[in-house]
């Protein structure tokens, strides 16, 4: 549980899927560490060593607590001053403004659609930082100029069922853990299934039958350790 709590353990476990889920288009997008007490200059030449692109979402390094949900969104060098480390710096990937969030409870896992960030042009700009609470951009019932799109545009593709249970599955296998949530984008260029953040502690609003999923999955275990005990 521990690993989640701290982007860059949980970035790090992202930045491989696509080298075990090699059967399917799943990717993370590129990121970098921010430690503490990092420098402007420093955090820049980091940027450019890693040939990040802008915009990047900037996210604090604790993943857990009503400040792991404020972010910033950068447009430029200038941006960087607006960085407050330890953090992660991910470039940000247009996706339609459509958030998936995918909720595991125990071997079943759900997937809800959710508003998110519009698109915005590649590459630096002289725009000011944007400071945002993703809670309140993905809320069911978000209505926010950050939602709304500036041009119109095809629907994406929903990710696949396939994709999504192999990613669950790898998941669950590397942090051994049956009760997490994961956020997915499609990118409106590739529609490759790109995983964006991974969530400890997700509130289940809008996942239907969680309760009675928890409960299925409660009963598994008590029958699981009944049937060791039992054989002892």
């Amino acid at each position: 549980m521990s690993r989640l709590l701290d982007r860059f353990v949980s970035y790090r476990i992202m930045n491989k899927l696509h080298k075990s889920l090699t059967d399917w288009q799943v990717c993370s997008p590129s990121y970098l560490e921010v430690p503490s007490d990092s420098e402007p200059s420093f955090v820049l030449r980091l940027v450019e060593e890693l040939s990040l692109s802008f915009p990047l979402i900037c996210k604090t390094r604790v993943a857990h607590g009503s400040l792991s949900h404020e972010m910033a969104l950068i447009f430029s060098e200038a941006g960087l001053d607006d960085v407050h480390p330890p953090c992660v710096l991910q470039s940000f990937v247009n996706h339609g403004a459509v958030l998936h969030k995918v909720f595991v409870v125990g071997d079943k896992h759900f997937c809800v659609e959710r508003p998110s960030l519009k698109n915005f042009l590649p590459g630096p700009c002289d725009r000011k930082t944007i400071f945002f609470n993703s809670q309140q951009v993905s809320k069911p019932e978000s209505s926010s100029d950050l939602n709304a799109l500036d041009e119109q545009m095809p629907l994406l593709p929903m990710p696949s069922s396939e994709a999504l249970a192999a990613l669950v599955q790898e998941l669950r296998s590397q942090l051994d853990m049956a009760l997490f949530g994961v956020d997915i984008i499609v990118n409106i260029h590739t529609h490759t299934m790109t995983v964006i953040d991974l969530n400890v502690f997700p509130g289940y609003e809008g996942v239907p039958q969680f309760f009675s999923s928890l409960l299925d999955h409660i009963k598994t275990l008590l029958d699981s350790g009944s049937s060791m005990t039992s054989s002892v």
